[in-house]
């Protein structure tokens, strides 16, 4: 069977779940059911059947989904399943791929709006490599609890 190129509402929308959900669209368009890459990236960019939009919309809830992977690895240190030198590339890497997908949300340069509507800019900067305090400076960071 050969793989599908013809783009369909179903198809986007089965490809943009899992966008969404965190997979890369390489890893998606590796199985044989699936487009291949260029094609699906080509309906982007020709914005076919208005896919540009949906397909924007779901790598900024990947970023969140990358964002929400960092408390997975923390808590795999925590309990020492993970090494933590092995967790902070793997932190480095979510929280760069969250600021980079969602970044009016995870980025550490987000753009606040002034009393006359003016743009004003505010910096976050994590002080420290050790991945379950940086987590701690991120959610503050994020308006989280501590």
């Amino acid at each position: 069977m050969a793989r599908p190129s013809k783009i369909s509402k179903a198809l986007t929308d089965r490809i943009c779940r899992r966008i969404a959900a965190g997979e890369s669209l390489r890893s998606i368009c590796a199985e044989k059911t699936m487009p291949t890459i260029s094609t699906v990236l080509l309906w982007v960019v020709q914005d076919r059947d208005g896919f540009s939009e949906q397909y924007a919309q779901a790598r900024e809830a990947a970023g969140y989904a990358h964002a929400d992977r960092l408390i997975d690895v923390i808590d795999k240190v925590a309990i020492e399943e993970l090494d933590p030198n092995r967790a902070k590339v793997m932190l480095d890497g979510l929280k760069w791929a969250a600021e980079r997908m969602a970044p009016k949300k995870h980025s550490p340069r987000q753009e606040l709006t002034g009393p006359e509507g003016s743009a004003v800019h505010q910096s976050h900067t994590i002080t420290t490599t050790d991945p379950v305090e940086a987590a701690k400076q991120y959610q503050k960071i994020m308006g989280g609890n501590e």
